[in-house]
């Protein structure tokens, strides 16, 4: 098992100095061409909200993301040596150390200001997407427990009111294993309908379905168990579409992408304080298994991602929430080190992961050695997934990590800004 009471530091002291505005941005530039980092001078963070406003946003980036493209090691030259085909230039990268620096496609993150935590994972991993996704929603790191909560669930069930219309909201297709609680409502929805159910031309067509569906909703108590479940189901849906209903405006500047219409939805429900929702979690549609051509794919990815991210910050600023939410985003599984005859990378070990927000800027953690791989030559893990989730438990909403994650987990120190 991982050690638990190790060191973990926050590097934020070496990186590169102000250059030229064409190539500077906020603290951090593209290196030049003698890669050599000087200093680094991250953005001031923003101090964290009290306890009691905080809320969380978790992007799920599915498909196993490549940390090692997504934060490069440019500075190692092992990571040349194992990625003849796929290894990105130390002059194209966005600096964060003297070790590592964002993919190009970052420029916008990086200008921001962002909390890296490298070599996450678990002690026992596994290389099924299946596997790995189903251990990442319930915070089981080796998948004996086979809970029927998730983490953001058990979240869910601390912080919230149980007469709440809803205290998670997870915006894709289908229910979310990450969200399952036990004593409040959390919900799906489809975010390309801004959490509303079908609309129609006609008003008078709506009202009538819309009626059909409260009493199809209603309780009674003649019900079996199944069809009381699928009313409450059905009840609580109602409840949040009349909430979606009296949501702000949405904010323009949003990337015309899946993620760019989620993270748009996210903004609104997040700035909503009437109704008890804390948590929003978003499955990206996007597809991060780069088995072959994974330089061209991973770019646009990162791109998205780098849109989509600066415009909902920008809109979270502009509705004063800066202070008050948390954005995480981790991925199952990284990337095996070696790329392969198709300019792809298969499955591997471990990640990396993001927080951005209220929290100090640096890479959080100790990145896995290049040249101490497994058998398989994958990453080992550094920082486990139950330290990472224990960060948001207990540093950020203030939940003992023993009271939602097995174990006793400690989260990583110093990463959120108070």
């Amino acid at each position: 098992m991982i050690s638990l009471n190790r060191r973990t530091v926050l590097r934020a002291g070496l990186g590169v100095g102000v250059v030229a505005a064409a190539s500077a941005v906020a603290g951090y530039e593209v290196l030049g061409s003698s890669s050599t980092p000087a200093s680094w001078h991250p953005p001031a963070p923003v101090r964290a909200a009290a306890v009691d406003k905080r809320k969380l946003l978790v992007i799920e980036m599915a498909g196993g993301s490549d940390g090692l493209s997504m934060t490069v090691p440019y500075a190692d030259s092992r990571y040349r040596e194992l990625r003849r085909r796929t290894a990105i230039a130390a002059d194209k990268v966005h600096v964060i150390d003297d070790k590592l620096g964002l993919h190009p496609n970052l420029p916008k993150l990086a200008a921001a200001g962002v909390t890296v935590v490298p070599g996450v994972g678990t002690a026992k991993p596994d290389l099924s997407h299946f596997e790995m996704l189903h251990r990442w929603q319930t915070g089981d790191p080796e998948g004996r427990l086979r809970t029927e909560t998730g983490f953001l669930g058990r979240l869910c069930d601390h912080l919230g009111d149980p007469s709440a219309p809803a205290v998670g909201v997870a915006l894709g297709v289908g229910s979310s294993p990450a969200l399952a609680c036990e004593r409040v409502a959390t919900l799906s929805v489809d975010a390309g309908n801004d959490g509303l159910f079908p609309v129609f031309e006609d008003e008078n067509i709506r009202g009538a379905w819309l009626a059909a569906q409260r009493a199809m909703a209603h309780p009674d108590r003649l019900d079996t168990p199944l069809l009381a479940t699928a009313r409450a189901g059905s009840a609580a849906a109602l409840r949040f579409s009349d909430v979606a209903a009296t949501l702000s405006p949405a904010a323009a500047g949003y990337p015309d992408s899946d993620l760019g219409i989620q993270l748009r939805l996210a903004a609104r429900l997040l700035a909503d304080d009437s109704h008890g929702l804390r948590i929003v979690h978003v499955p990206m549609g996007a597809d991060f298994d780069t088995h072959t051509g994974h330089t061209d794919k991973y770019a646009e990815l990162m791109t998205d991602l780098d849109n989509a991210l600066a415009a909902f910050r920008q809109d979270l600023a502009a509705r004063g929430l800066t202070d008050r939410v948390l954005i995480a985003a981790y991925s199952e599984f990284g990337r095996r080190v070696p790329d392969n005859d198709s300019g792809g990378l298969d499955h591997g070990a471990a990640g990396t992961a993001l927080l951005l927000g209220p929290t100090n800027p640096g890479v959080a953690g100790e990145m896995p050695s290049l040249r101490a791989l497994d058998a398989d030559g994958n990453l080992r893990a550094t920082v486990d997934m139950t330290e990472f989730y224990a960060t948001l438990a207990e540093s950020w909403f203030g939940v003992p990590a023993t009271d939602v994650l097995p174990g006793a987990p400690r989260p990583l120190p110093g990463v959120v800004a108070v």
